[in-house]
Formats: structure tokens, C-alpha cells, sequence
């Protein structure tokens, strides 16, 4: 059986995007035949998003809308549609997937982002800008910058290889957000997502990418102070719980293989 899917869409002020978003994704579900739900956050939304949202519902059965009645930022706008899709019973959710509302990623990329997952080759994936065709197209050169050797120096520090970490269109099997809690009030809750996943022991892939620029609304990142503080101590937090290698547990294992390689040989 194909997996059911849940797309956590967070929105705040996407008043000129959710109709053209509802309609792709639409298209995706019927040219691919994939069991898709879509799961719109609005996180308090000062303009039109929860009205349009509401007149679509009717024409969109897979449409599914939770409201907050204040904005709480991104964060909170994710951990709420995971308890919304981890609660869901009879059959739940086997994949949960997650993507910007503004357009800036392609509903089209999603069926290759659950494919690995579908096919049992990972458990969390990532739509990566760093692999092998993926891409930034219009993206300002300086927010290209800032994302290469932000990428580049945190996987580094904290050893996790993977390639894109801060990649907001990602997939993973609900188990993943069952096994690993996400605290991060801010943006980086993509990096926190991705680092615990992978020192969870999870199989983590990245599927290539194109990240274009939004063409309606305003962006809701912005590099300031906060930001880059907020981003420096979920680094060290992560530097500081990294997981501590117990060599002389390593140097027993080790002896035991070489034992058991041994004995094969001795018997053979």
C-alpha cells in the first residue's frame, strides 16, 4: 500500500499564495496518484490566509486546516501540525512531510522526496540545494553565501554528513518525530530536526532541489540580531550533547569481531 502522507503547510500572511499552493498540490495527488493530505497551519494570519483557506476547504477534500489564534512563529506553527498529525487514528499517517507556503519550493518535488521513504532507503529526508542537481534560482547572492558556509561549518562542528541541514522541505516517517523531541523556538528547528534525526540513528537521504524566490508576500527571515544568536546557541547546544564515542567499548567489539573472524577461519 502506498504511504498515506501529511504535508505540514505553516503559514502566516500567505493570503496570495494558498490558492495557487492548494491547486499544485492538488495537481500532485491526481497525476501521481499519491495519498496526500494537506495540513495548513495558519499561524495567526492578519490577512486573508483563514478565510481562503476556509472557502477552499469545500473544494479540496484533502484539506485540512489548524489555526492559531495568535502568531506564534514557525516553530510553534510545525510541533503544532506534528501533534495534529501524529494524532490522527485509523489508519494515521505513515510519512509526514513539510514545506513552505510561499511557492519558493515545487509541490511537484514532493513524490521524489517520499520515494526513498515508500522504497525503504531511509527514514528522514531532506529536498537538498547541495547534491547533485540541486539549485538556488533568483536567490540573492548574500543569502546564498550565508547558507553554503552556515551548512558547511555547522556540519563540520557537529560531524553530521549531511549536506543540506537547514532545508525547510523535508519528509520523514512519523516514528522520526515520535523517537525526537524539537524545542527550537525559532528558524533553527530545521537544524535541531535534522542533527537529532541523524544521531538518532535514522537513515537520512537528501533529494535534489530547486529553491526559487517567493513572488507574492514578504519573507518572514530575517538576519538580525536574534537570529544569529538564537542559531549560535542551538550550535552549542548541539556541539555540547554530541554523542561521545566509548572507545573502550569500541576496542571490545572490535576484539570480539576479530574473535568470531577467527573462529570462522579455525572451522573453515
Amino acid at each position: 500500500m502506498p504511504p498515506r502522507v501529511a504535508v505540514v503547510l505553516p503559514m502566516f500572511n500567505e493570503a496570495d499564495n494558498v490558492v495557487a499552493l492548494m491547486e499544485r498540490l492538488d495537481g500532485v495527488r491526481q497525476s501521481t496518484g499519491l495519498d496526500l493530505t494537506a495540513l495548513a497551519v495558519d499561524d495567526g494570519s492578519r490577512d486573508a490566509t483563514l478565510v481562503r483557506l476556509e472557502r477552499l476547504k469545500p473544494q479540496y477534500a484533502f484539506l485540512r486546516i489548524v489555526k492559531h489564534e495568535r502568531n506564534r512563529g514557525m516553530a510553534a506553527a510545525l510541533r503544532t501540525g506534528i501533534a495534529a498529525a501524529l494524532a490522527e487514528r485509523g489508519p494515521g499517517f505513515d510519512v509526514l512531510g513539510f514545506m513552505d507556503s510561499d511557492l519558493t519550493q515545487a509541490p511537484e518535488d514532493l513524490p521524489r522526496l517520499i520515494a526513498p521513504i515508500a522504497a525503504d532507503r531511509a527514514d528522514f529526508v531532506l529536498g537538498s540545494r547541495y547534491v547533485p542537481g540541486g539549485r538556488m534560482r533568483g536567490v540573492p547572492w548574500t543569502r546564498r553565501a550565508i547558507s553554503v558556509i552556515g551548512n558547511a561549518a555547522v556540519r563540520g562542528l557537529l560531524g553530521v554528513a549531511v549536506r543540506d541541514l537547514t532545508s525547510g522541505f523535508r519528509a520523514g516517517r512519523a516514528e522520526v518525530f515520535r523517537a525526537i523531541s524539537l524545542d527550537e523556538q525559532g528558524f533553527g528547528i530545521q537544524l535541531e530536526g535534522t542533527v537529532k534525526a541523524y544521531r538518532a540513528g535514522f537513515r537520512v537521504g537528501e533529494v535534489p532541489i530547486t529553491l526559487g524566490v517567493r513572488k507574492n508576500g514578504y519573507s518572514k527571515m530575517a538576519y538580525t540580531r536574534s537570529f544569529w544568536l538564537g542559531y549560535a546557541q542551538l550550535v552549542l547546544r548541539l556541539w555540547l550533547h554530541r554523542p561521545v564515542i566509548d572507545l573502550h567499548a569500541l576496542d571490545k567489539a572490535n576484539y570480539a569481531e576479530a574473535e568470531n573472524t577467527q573462529g570462522r577461519r579455525t572451522a573453515v
